[in-house]
């Protein structure tokens, strides 16, 4: 999804929002009022997570759970800004994608922030897409689960299970990945925007355009040149198939779009966000069965 500019009345809701804050008593217990822990997540798919990770020792919620918002552009509600200040953990995936939760996270005292791209040492150069790597998603709930661990030492062996139960439930989509790379030796793809290609990757598939896909994520119209040498790519048959991020339009993706499929190359069509009431599994399954048919 494209990343936008900061607009100045977009900032001046947020401030309006975190000045509100320092107004409302803080509740006088740490935690929800069943004495387990609160975590607010950014998004439904870091929600789905930290409920696995935390099982019954926490009362786990996302801000964000409808795919048609996106986190990059999203403005937080007062309401929402107090939910995360009063939370014990506000959890995110950091490098800039829901900048809004550290801000309001940093607001609180009492609430500890915790960000995948921290948990992963990710360098702030690193793509923000960290989700659409399986290995990520285990690797951060496992340092969830000893974030936890800290926090809670009485539930610690509960979590540390609970960690290896989720790199368990994701297993289909592990298995997959190791499936398709074979498929994948000597396979190029081109991806209209890059939010998939940690996934890509894992799987093994050479990537074109990189400066087309680059352009797009950081909302820039990409050059002539870098245009003209994707659509020689295309009409040469050098690519063996396209992904495209179904969440951003654009003159030039449609372009490229509809020239490879009047050249008969295979589209795959992926979302940077996870369709309403989908678990992750299902969702990247979904993308790698289309990756599977682009190859065969």
């Amino acid at each position: 999804m494209k990343k936008t500019v900061i607009l100045i009345s977009s900032m001046t809701v947020l401030l309006a929002v975190i000045l509100g804050i320092a107004l409302w008593p803080k509740s006088s217990d740490d935690s929800s009022s069943n004495g387990k822990l609160t975590i607010v997540a950014s998004t439904n798919v870091y929600a789905e997570l930290a409920k696995t990770v935390a099982g019954d020792q926490a009362n786990v919620s996302a801000v964000i759970e409808k795919q048609s918002v996106s986190p990059e552009d999203y403005e937080p509600t007062n309401d929402v800004a107090k939910k995360v200040s009063q939370a014990d953990i506000a959890f995110g995936n950091g490098l800039g994608y829901d900048a809004w939760l550290n801000k309001l996270a940093k607001t609180s005292k009492q609430t500890q922030l915790v960000l995948v791209s921290d948990l992963l040492k990710k360098d702030k150069s690193a793509n923000p897409h960290l989700w659409n790597d399986p290995d990520n998603m285990v690797n951060a709930a496992q340092g969830l689960a000893d974030t936890l661990s800290k926090k809670d030492p009485a539930h610690k062996a509960e979590y540390q299970q609970n960690a290896k139960a989720y790199k368990e439930k994701l297993q289909p989509v592990t298995d997959k990945v190791a499936e398709l790379k074979e498929k994948a030796k000597g396979k190029t793809a081109f991806e209209t925007e890059s939010v998939y290609e940690y996934m890509l990757k894992d799987i093994g598939i050479q990537l074109t355009g990189t400066d087309f896909a680059d352009a797009i994520a950081e909302d820039t119209d990409p050059s002539p040149a870098v245009m003209k040498k994707i659509q020689s790519s295309i009409q040469n048959h050098q690519v063996d198939f396209v992904l495209q991020n179904t969440q951003t339009t654009g003159g030039d993706v449609a372009k490229l779009v509809k020239l490879a499929k009047a050249e008969n190359i295979p589209v795959v069509n992926v979302t940077e966000t996870s369709p309403d009431k989908t678990s992750y599994v299902d969702w990247k399954l979904s993308e790698l069965n289309q990756i599977e048919k682009a190859l065969s």
